[in-house]
């Protein structure tokens, strides 16, 4: 696991790959590296002294893992921190729930059952809801500590709240202490949890900018500010002179691709990695659609241009099969890196999702 950091430190990034060759056999390299994960997130949460605001996608550890993160919670439960956690229940089937692909998984992570009875053994140290959605997911990934307070922070990124995400997956965490950004997170998180559902906005907002120790972070949500995010994310893209970096576990939405597709054309060096299982399911997805030969072609431009992960596929016949996705939701163009847990698709602008483009020169280097 490599670490960075930025602003003074007030930026710091865990950056997670695969630990191992064959997915089904434990390393130690592997087991070292979900218990420091599991260690580095419990430090965080220890450190809260009022309140924890705790939303992931998919939330279900075992082992030492579990055991960290499940001692970490109980012992500032203890000490009358308020805990709340709120997890997507689009997607949880239960044990005899019919084997289906549901809307919901369409160009989005897939995931076993399995969060909603982790989270729930928090039951009676923590407020918990989960929240549904028509065809979309609560995808975020984050952890708000003393959201009201000058110590305020806050963990996201790319990796959900599992074994396989720690030791499997190539994933990014981010730890940002900043109170102005903290109160962002909060303030959506308490939506979340007041309404129990991904709620479409009729308002088309522009994103927030912060400064972290001087260093502007622009921070947004979908899917309040899906365009934005969209807009944003391009506008980096068609800006980059000097270098252009990808790293998606799916990469389907037609302005992205377009900006990608120009980069290309205009001479700039386009690098990075894709998971493939995941891109020809969404290829096959766009053929049984008819969506047209134009970004089918656009996607096989782009590509040629990157490496090609060929993780385990998906197979919900097979919930403890390994997941081994290449999961990060990444672009570095020239000093700005974007990243989040918004996937650089179609449906990541529908779903609950957190988004930040860091502007630092010296961050962006790792």
């Amino acid at each position: 696991m490599e670490t960075v950091s930025a602003a003074g430190g007030n930026i710091e990034v865990m950056l997670l790959q695969q630990m191992g060759s064959d997915p089904f056999t434990p390393t130690l390299e592997r087991t070292a590296q979900i218990s420091e994960v599991a260690s580095r997130i419990a430090r965080f949460v220890s450190e809260a002294r009022a309140t924890l605001d705790i939303a992931i996608y998919d939330f279900q550890l075992r082992d030492d893992a579990a055991k960290i993160m499940t001692n970490a919670l109980q012992e500032r439960a203890k000490n009358k921190v308020v805990i709340r956690i709120v997890y997507d229940a689009a997607t949880e089937l239960g044990d005899d729930t019919v084997s289906t692909v549901s809307p919901a998984n369409l160009e989005a992570d897939r995931k076993p059952p399995g969060t909603e009875s982790f989270v729930r053994s928090f039951s009676d140290i923590a407020q918990i809801k989960g929240i549904t959605g028509y065809r979309v997911l609560m995808h975020n990934k984050y952890i708000v500590r003393d959201g009201n307070s000058a110590e305020a922070a806050v963990i996201t990124g790319s990796s959900n709240y599992t074994n396989d995400s720690w030791g499997l997956q190539e994933n990014n965490l981010l730890c940002l202490r900043s109170q102005l950004l903290a109160s962002r997170y909060s303030k959506v998180f308490t939506d979340l949890l007041s309404t129990g559902r991904v709620v479409e906005s009729s308002i088309d907002r522009d994103v927030d900018i912060v400064r972290v120790a001087e260093v502007p972070v622009t921070v947004a949500f979908a899917p309040e500010q899906s365009p934005a995010i969209v807009k944003e994310i391009v506008g980096a893209i068609a800006a980059a002179r000097r270098r252009l970096l990808v790293a998606s576990v799916v990469l389907s939405s037609g302005p992205i691709l377009a900006a990608l597709s120009e980069a290309i054309d205009r001479g700039l060096q386009l690098g990075g990695i894709y998971d493939g299982p995941q891109m020809d399911q969404v290829r096959w997805q766009w053929v049984a659609a008819h969506v047209g030969a134009d970004k089918i072609n656009t996607w096989d431009k782009i590509s040629n241009h990157l490496v090609r992960k060929n993780s385990l596929p998906f197979d919900r016949s097979k919930p403890h099969q390994p997941h081994n996705f290449m999961h990060n939701k990444l672009v570095i163009a020239d000093d700005v890196v974007v990243t989040g847990s918004f996937n650089l698709s179609n449906h990541a602008m529908g779903n609950a999702e957190n988004v930040l483009l860091i502007r630092d020169a010296v961050g962006s280097q790792g």
